[in-house]
């Protein structure tokens, strides 16, 4: 009888302390742990596939939970039916639904969406009913082939986060979708893959092409993005294509965090080829590359802001073909620019000075300041301000010498013309079959037909002679952008050592293919469209002191509020409320303090300010139903004893009716009506303690303890009385 009643006193004990606060630990920590197992298990261990990675299945803890059920099943039938009701309705997620404040969801906040095996490739998409799923993918390619096209109406880039390095064994290609690939992890690399027999990739790793086309590359905080070229061979084998080749009207851009580098390639540009298309750099470097025509090739205008820096490349930087410049879209600070112009001349415009995302002009102030960022890559020339002081332009150096160096001859040949091997490619392209017995670095450019010979050699320029050839090997030179009048080939080599030399090659125009029909088109400038994080904040940006009831209003501004002759497919995004956490209180008077407290010390705490994207349809601005965050912060200022005392004192004469302590607390009846909340130790972002707590700080832990110490306790005094009657 006696075992019975100690059985039933331990089960009974063990059943309280169960159900201490549990259903608060679910709601406010079940979820949470579930995510972290998720990205850290399925993602750390991942074996090297072509573009992504395997997954690890997540183990499941909740089988640990309901170790009390089968205990006593007959005893307690109801229990069992009462355990499940509290996760039911959870009172955290559905108050405040990630996805009504966070439209780019992380995988680890919401696993219960995942639809695929987890890999390092993943699109997250939002339904009409505002609910999330990630999707991976195996592949780079296949995660852009998901993208939605621009024909079925799609407006805004896809984003494709990846969180483990890449290898790619073939070009991935971009054609009728604007694509956003997100670094969401640190030390993140795309490059090529090597396989076990030695062979590699070799050909162009990225492709933008077709109107509306858009490629970006950029990172989240705290990430980094490197695109690697390298394919181990070095100089001996250069590779086939760069690591982003835009055409066709395409568009392709990189922000701050990432790099390109390590391509060493006979097309144009080592890192970006870009002919006919658009490129946007806001931030990133451009390093160790190698091209035929630079580590950036492009015959159309760059955009340029933010830090950008294209130095320390092989050859060429930064080179501008035709008539193609740097333009600056806003500040450029801490930037090296080195660039190279295809036929530099003394005040020959090389950059100019742009508009800013929300339609304002750069100012002629910022513009010198980015023009002191810009160099030539050679000593022939310096970049100086222009006279409008809006532009930049080459300065001849006075020890340089324009005339070209050196000067082609017609001494014995090393170069030779492979007989019958010029051919029409199409209209504007042909190729031909060259041989050399040295080692060389050749060019082609195109001359009027009937050039005399003099002509031809004053247009050489030794420095244009990029691509690599070794000595006693065959190389194919394809020649684009034939002019339309008749003209000759010239191809010119520069050998490692003695006399450059130049082989003429007369085109047939009689079986030049024909032109192809085009269109007429209307032209238009292309939709602005803009990331969230380039909104401003202002009025934050030096520490504040937050006495109590003491409040500072602040501005914000959504990038591309402030633009003016809006066309169709603009985008700019609109302020709605800013939160001292990503799911906190929703707060839309753009006003912040302490309303009781106050915070003495300095300190900074997170702000993290939602907005809604607009677009505009040709007559109206019209919301979407996309709301992202951006991220910024803000910092209280310490105040001392005396500063303290003095505010209270002066606030009690103003307001004796409604005072405060010394402490901070309230002296009359007004309640603190939370306004605004300082940074909760809960904020997994927050690096400070909260000045405002409005979260349920009870002791579940330590309560739990208690009782569990209470009953072994009392389990202690049943057996010592126990044995003490036996005796």
């Amino acid at each position: 009888m006696r075992k019975k009643q100690l059985f039933a006193i331990l089960l009974a004990g063990a059943m309280t302390a169960g159900t201490v606060p549990s259903a608060a630990l679910a709601a406010e920590n079940d979820i949470p742990a579930a995510s972290s197992e998720v990205t850290e298990g399925e993602n750390s261990d991942e074996a090297p596939q072509e573009e992504g990675g395997v997954t690890a299945t997540p183990e499941a803890e909740p089988t640990q939970v309901p170790e009390a059920t089968p205990e006593a099943p007959t005893e307690t039938p109801a229990e069992p039916t009462e355990a499940p009701a509290a996760p039911e309705t959870p009172a955290e997620p559905t108050q405040v639904p990630e996805t009504e404040t966070i439209p780019e969801a992380v995988p680890s906040e919401a696993p219960e969406t995942l639809e695929t095996e987890a890999t390092g490739i993943s699109i997250t998409t939002i339904d009409e009913n505002n609910q999330e799923t990630v999707t991976y993918y195996k592949t780079l390619q296949e995660a852009v082939d998901a993208a939605p096209t621009i024909e079925s109406g799609a407006q805004e880039s896809t984003v494709i986060e990846i969180t483990d390095s890449l290898a790619l064994s073939g070009t991935i290609s971009v054609s009728g979708k604007k694509v956003s690939i997100v670094a969401a992890s640190q030390g993140i690399t795309i490059r090529r893959e090597q396989k076990e027999d030695g062979t590699v990739f070799n050909g162009t790793m990225f492709t933008v092409a077709g109107q509306g086309s858009e490629l970006q590359f950029s990172v989240k905080d705290g990430s980094d993005l490197t695109v690697d070229g390298s394919n181990g061979k070095g100089e001996e084998e250069p590779s086939e294509g760069s690591l982003a080749d835009v055409s066709d009207s395409g568009a392709f851009g990189i922000s701050a965090g990432v790099t390109l580098t390590g391509n060493n390639t006979t097309a144009k540009g080592g890192a970006v080829s870009n002919s006919g298309g658009s490129l946007v750099l806001k931030g990133g470097t451009i390093t160790g590359n190698t091209g035929a025509m630079g580590a950036v090739y492009s015959n159309t205008d760059i955009a340029v802001q933010g830090t950008v820096a294209i130095k320390e490349n092989t050859g060429a930087n930064l080179y501008l073909d035709q008539d193609a410049s740097v333009v600056v879209t806003d500040v450029l600070t801490g930037s090296s620019i080195s660039l190279t112009a295809a036929a530099p001349a003394d005040k020959k415009t090389v950059a100019k000075a742009g508009k800013k995302a929300d339609g304002t002009d750069v100012t002629s102030e910022e513009f010198k300041a980015a023009a002191e960022q810009l160099a030539y890559d050679t000593e022939d020339y310096s970049v100086v301000l222009g006279e409008d002081g809006l532009s930049a332009v080459l300065k001849v150096n006075a020890s340089a010498t324009v005339t070209p160096s050196p000067t082609p001859t017609a001494s014995p040949s090393f170069l030779t013309y492979q007989s019958k091997s010029l051919k029409w490619m199409d209209h504007n392209t042909v190729t031909a079959k060259m041989s050399t017995t040295k080692d060389c670095k050749w060019y082609y450019y195109f001359v009027d037909a009937g050039s005399d010979t003099n002509t031809i050699k004053k247009l050489y320029d030794s420095s244009k002679a990029k691509t690599p050839a070794k000595a006693n090997t065959t190389f194919t030179v394809k020649a684009e952008k034939v002019p339309e009048k008749d003209s000759w080939l010239v191809v010119a080599a520069k050998p490692d050592n003695g006399s450059a030399q130049l082989r003429v090659l007369k085109l047939n125009s009689s079986s030049r293919p024909a032109s192809p029909t085009v269109s007429p088109t209307v032209t238009t400038r292309a939709p602005r469209k803009y990331e969230v994080t380039e909104s401003k904040v202002t009025g934050l940006e030096n520490p504040l002191q937050f006495y109590p009831r003491k409040f500072y209003d602040f501005q914000v501004v959504g990038a591309g509020q402030n633009d003016t002759d809006p066309v169709s497919g603009d985008e700019r995004w609109i302020p709605l409320y800013w939160s001292m956490s990503v799911n906190g209180t929703k707060n839309k008077s753009w006003r912040i303090g302490s309303q009781e407290k106050g915070i003495r010390e300095a300190a900074t705490y997170p702000l993290y300010i939602f907005f809604q994207k607009q677009t505009y349809n040709g007559t109206e601005w019209t919301d979407t139903g996309v709301i992202e965050y951006m991220k910024t912060s803000f910092s209280s200022a310490e105040i001392s004893d005396a500063e303290w005392k003095d505010y209270i004192d002066n606030y009690n004469k103003e307001h004796p009716d409604d005072g405060l302590n010394y402490d901070g607390t309230s002296g009359g009846s007004v309640a603190d009506i939370k306004a605004t909340e300082a940074a909760s130790e809960k904020d997994s972002d927050s690096t400070s303690k909260s000045a405002v707590s409005t979260a349920d700080e009870s002791p579940i832990g330590t309560m739990s303890v208690l009782a569990a110490f209470s009953l072994l306790a009392g389990g202690y005094v049943l057996v010592r009385k126990r044995k003490k009657e036996d005796i």
